[in-house]
């Protein structure tokens, strides 16, 4: 195996003491260091890798799972599942030296691994920690095992390490190495010819990711088909068709072929009206493409409906003010087909618009009646636990609930996040909530990400839900490595954009707090609360209702009893949002002449909630 530890030292002392040059030589003529061992020495000290400390630093997640990445975790999950007890870590860096992916033997490794900051997004370069068998492969573009002494940082020196670098089959550059990490005392040869296996199957696995999408692309579509029915499946660079599609016009094919790619790239799926330039109609399905546990693709079922022959005038030419009329006889003893489907159309995409939370609610219980990990995203306090709990409640009342607060999760060593969970026997669902996950640590999201991975391959897994106290998802931030286990993403809206239930949600959180008390709100105090830019959300209307309680214990609620703080900032400026949802009640007014209840039809609303969004919005009078 090489120099003894012994040699090794006198090597590092004559490194370390002669000159740079001097010392340099005196290692070579000594032999006790391979060159590219000491070469790797030389860099490290021009670097100035400090001994004393593990200079790696937390560079975060990438936005998309580069192929290398997917195509480790399968390969070593495989390898971890049929090698129990193997003794090693397996670790995947990339060309960047960023650490991706790891899998380990036992805890006692991982515990070892986690305090050298061995983790996924942290950086592993040979300028911050100096020579590794990961480091010295990536740069030597070879294979290459380092054990011990031969460390430069003394205290990478207890283990023992080699590495072979991953070739991309389609660019034939080097996109990574995986690095196979042991005791220094189990040393064994058997580490690098492992290593380099390891590295092929992954090439391998890497150039059959793209074979694997266009079955999976394929698959779909034979499972959409039917009869007379259009169908399109992509996966963002392949689109296919059925021969059915392929008879419409060339710029009929052009909008929907549109609409599936814009789908697959926003993310928006489900039900779809379409207005074709040939002025007819079609009602389509979007549905994505799953492939382990990513979207990979959307396949589209549908088809124009059906209608005598008078065609609708598409909206876009309407919109544009040109005055089209029929040239054919209307048949009135016909039902007005692509009249109502339009019409319902634009209810659908109003109701969205003007009940943002009720839409939340409608993903989410999708979600949990069809078994999809869900990511909640959202300002702090708007609900998202509250929200997924009680729709879990509501379909599964004998079901078990299991909450993760993630801000007290440290990752210390032989933690158990998910211990709460109970044994598949009894058959009832169960529910994992993870509250709090933008306050993990690169080491804890580690942790978490081991204890979710195995719940996939059990016979019930549980439903899991993220919490992000944040309106957009950050990939790049620790709990990035989580993301993979979500299936969908949904952002709560926060309780400004709630105008119209704001009165319900305070008489129901003063009704909670209230105990025995008899308190009623004023109209004045509803105004004031529908007023109010409420940057803590639900749990600020709480403490809100608190401090009326704490000071009036009956009657009617006035606003001089409420907190100075809902007086304070002026008149609040109206959202996109909120300037969106005013413009198509003011426009569904006009069409109804004044008409509210026909304007609360047309939106697709109640007529309560249509009244609340009017007073709120100040919207005057329309004759």
């Amino acid at each position: 195996m090489g120099s003894s530890a012994v040699e090794i030292e006198a090597a590092r002392w004559a490194f370390d003491t002669a000159g740079r040059d001097v010392g340099a030589r005196e290692v070579l003529a000594r032999g006790a260091l391979r060159p590219e061992v000491l070469a790797s020495w030389i860099r490290s000290r021009e670097a100035g890798v400090d001994a004393a400390r593990i200079g790696a630093r937390f560079l975060g997640h990438t936005q998309e799972v580069p192929p290398v990445v997917s195509a480790a975790d399968e390969v070593f999950d495989e390898f971890v599942t049929a090698n129990p007890g193997s003794g090693c870590s397996l670790v995947l860096l990339d060309a960047g030296s960023i650490v991706r992916c790891r899998r380990d033997d036992g805890p006692g490794l991982a515990a070892v691994l986690d305090g050298l900051l061995v983790v996924p997004g942290y950086g592993y370069a040979e300028r911050q920690v100096g020579t590794t068998a990961a480091t010295v492969a990536l740069h030597e573009r070879a294979d290459v095992a380092v054990g011990g002494a031969e460390h430069y940082h003394w205290r990478l020196a207890g283990l023992a390490g080699a590495a072979a670098v991953v070739t991309d089959p389609h660019r034939g550059e080097v996109c990574g190495a995986v690095w196979l990490v042991g005791p220094a005392s189990e040393r064994s040869a058997l580490q690098l010819p492992l290593a380099r296996v390891l590295a092929d199957r992954i090439a391998e696995r890497m150039a059959a990711q793209p074979h694997r999408r266009t079955r999976a692309v394929l698959e779909a579509l034979e499972r959409v088909r039917a009869a007379d029915q259009w169908v399109l499946a992509t996966d963002g660079d392949l689109l296919v068709s059925s021969p059915s599609f392929r008879r419409n016009s060339p710029a009929d094919q052009r909008v929907v072929s549109d609409l599936v790619l814009s789908a697959l790239v926003l993310g928006q799926f489900g039900q779809r009206h379409v207005e074709l330039p040939s002025g007819e109609c079609a009602e389509v399905t979007l549905q994505p493409i799953h492939l382990d546990g990513e979207v990979v693709g959307c396949v589209l079922g549908g088809g124009p409906t059906r209608h005598g022959e008078v065609a609708e005038t598409p909206e876009a030419v309407r919109r544009q003010g040109s005055h089209v009329a029929p040239l054919a006889r209307r048949d009135y003893t016909k039902a007005a087909g692509p009249a109502r489907t339009h019409a319902d159309a634009k209810v659908r995409a109003n109701r969205e618009l003007l009940s943002p939370y009720l839409r939340a609610r409608q993903e989410v219980v999708a979600s949990i009646h069809h078994g999809r990990n869900h990511l909640l995203i959202g300002e702090p306090g708007v609900g998202k636990r509250t929200l997924v709990t009680a729709q879990f409640r509501a379909a599964y009342p004998t079901g078990r609930v299991v909450s993760v607060d993630c801000s007290s999760f440290t990752g210390r060593y032989g933690a158990d996040p998910v211990r709460g969970l109970a044994p598949t026997g009894d058959g009832r669902p169960q529910l994992l909530v993870l509250s709090g996950m933008t306050t993990l640590s690169p080491v804890g999201a580690r942790q978490l990400d081991e204890a979710l991975r195995p719940l996939v391959a059990l016979d019930a897994p549980p439903l899991v839900v993220g919490c992000v106290d944040s309106p957009a998802v950050d990939a790049t931030s620790p709990y990035g490595l989580l993301l993979r286990h979500f299936h969908e993403v949904t952002r709560i809206p926060a309780l400004r954009y709630r105008a119209d239930e704001i009165s319900e949600l305070a008489l129901t959180v003063l009704r909670r707090v209230a105990g025995r008390c008899s308190l009623r709100l004023s109209l004045q105090v509803i105004r004031v609360l529908e007023g109010y830019a409420w940057p803590g959300n639900i749990s600020e209307l709480e403490d809100v209702m608190r401090y009326v309680v704490a000071r009036k214990t009956m009657g009617e609620v006035q606003p001089m009893d409420l907190p100075p703080l809902c007086f304070q900032g002026g008149a609040r400026r109206m959202s996109m949002l909120e300037s969106a949802q005013c413009d198509a009640i003011i426009q569904a007014l006009y069409e109804s002449n004044g008409n509210r209840y026909k304007a609360a039809a047309m939106l697709g609303i109640a007529r309560s909630s249509l009244y609340r969004k009017i007073d709120a919005f100040g919207i005057s009078y329309i004759a």
